[in-house]
């Protein structure tokens, strides 16, 4: 991969950056999967009432639905890597908090914990941004796509060590957990620490007004890719987390479930790899379309047949989905904003993501419990297809250099 070798006068990239940034992005993503692993559980533990055991998990993304855009704008203006260290500092302080929580038994000061949390993966959403900042232009797709294939290895190490650590309080539970969200911070400190990226913006730059910064969000390039990446982050959510309940209740067991979300997450960052290099064959458009295509195809096939091999093929298509239709927001959002509006843009698309998540994991229960697995699948269908038809007959071009034009 080839790098910019002047980001701006008198400051150079140096080639380290991204094997920097991926080291450090799979290392700092592996708190997701550990807080998905023990949120509810330590919420159970601490709440005065079994219903509000979802609490932690529930802040944690308002945190970070909250926090998306003033981190991204203090990113565009002390750069990516202290706004990564923000994020260290505040995951190290909320990890902190949950284990004295668990050890005073305050459920408040976990919620607080959780905040903060949240607040710091809102930040480490933002390195495949830095990957882009990294690359020269026609290799920004394949930076996106390469950092995201991190998540992969996150994924699979995140909850196994989960279980290296879990008897490490003792009688108190979960102790261990946090502790090693709190030391995965710091271990993932270490590549950020050696990260040469300057602000977003340069000094004769200036950020404009919050009414100015809005009009952004109404080019059409610009509003459909956050949108691509909102709905294939919500439907994502909104289909895999009933997966193992679902299959519970056709009859299959907990081994088959695991399995079927192990191949799950396998299709969400496996094809990563590539990705980028597709979006550079065929436009970054295309890739969207066809992701929120695969998308509607694991709704249908979810909603049609039960069967263990419907599970499967639904579940990994949902991954790939996901794959091409946040990637390829992604890279979209980069190609079409100009560095001064890059901040605000950024961190709106990252919010919005994380709220339409939050409110597709909140909804999935009332769905599921309603209308069952099947008109779950099916309820996203037609705003999927929407956007995939308003992409494709609307002429969005897949790369366009004229920012203002789109």
């Amino acid at each position: 991969m080839r790098f910019s070798k002047v980001a701006e006068p008198g400051t150079a990239y140096r080639a380290r950056n991204f094997p920097l940034i991926l080291i450090a992005t799979a290392i700092l993503s592996m708190q997701m999967p550990i807080l998905i692993a023990i949120s509810a559980l330590a919420g159970s533990y601490l709440a005065p009432h079994p219903t509000m055991a979802t609490v932690p998990l529930a802040l944690q993304m308002f945190g970070n639905f909250l926090f998306a855009t003033p981190i991204s704008l203090f990113m565009g203006r002390y750069g990516r890597r202290n706004g990564i260290l923000l994020g260290v500092v505040l995951s190290i302080i909320g990890s902190l908090l949950c284990v004295y929580a668990l050890y005073s038994n305050q459920f408040v000061v976990l919620l607080v914990g959780h905040v903060l949390l949240g607040i710091a993966t809102a930040a480490y959403t933002f390195m495949r941004f830095a990957a882009s900042d990294s690359a020269s232009e026609k290799w920004k797709p394949m930076a996106i796509s390469l950092s995201m294939s991190m998540g992969l290895l996150s994924a699979l190490l995140g909850p196994s060590l989960v279980g290296v650590v879990k008897d490490f309080g003792g009688v108190i539970p979960f102790v261990g957990s946090y502790l090693a969200l709190a030391g995965v911070a710091v271990v993932g400190a270490l590549p950020v620490l050696g990260l040469s990226l300057p602000p977003a913006l340069k000094k004769d730059q200036t950020t404009k007004g919050f009414v100015a910064s809005l009009k952004v969000l109404r080019r059409p390039a610009v509003w459909s890719a956050t949108a691509c990446a909102g709905l294939s982050f919500g439907f994502m959510t909104m289909q895999m987390s009933p997966t193992p309940l679902a299959m519970d209740y056709c009859g299959f067991s907990v081994g088959q479930s695991s399995d079927v979300i192990r191949w799950h997450l396998v299709a969400m960052f496996g094809p990563s790899f590539v990705t980028g290099f597709i979006i550079r064959r065929i436009g970054t458009t295309a890739v969207m379309v066809l992701g929120l295509l695969m998308l509607v195809g694991a709704g249908v096939i979810g909603a049609l047949s039960v069967e263990i091999w419907a599970f499967y093929v639904a579940l990994i298509l949902l991954g790939v989905g996901w794959n091409f239709g946040f990637i390829g927001a992604t890279s979209r959002l980069v190609e079409v904003v100009a560095p001064e509006d890059a901040p605000f843009a950024q961190g709106a698309n990252d919010s919005v993501v994380a709220l339409v998540s939050a409110i597709c994991a909140l909804s999935t229960g009332i769905l599921f419990s309603t209308v069952g697995w099947a008109g779950l699948s099916l309820s996203a269908l037609p705003l999927l297809l929407g956007l995939a038809l308003w992409l494709a007959v609307s002429g969005v071009r897949g790369r366009s250099p004229a920012y203002a034009s789109q």
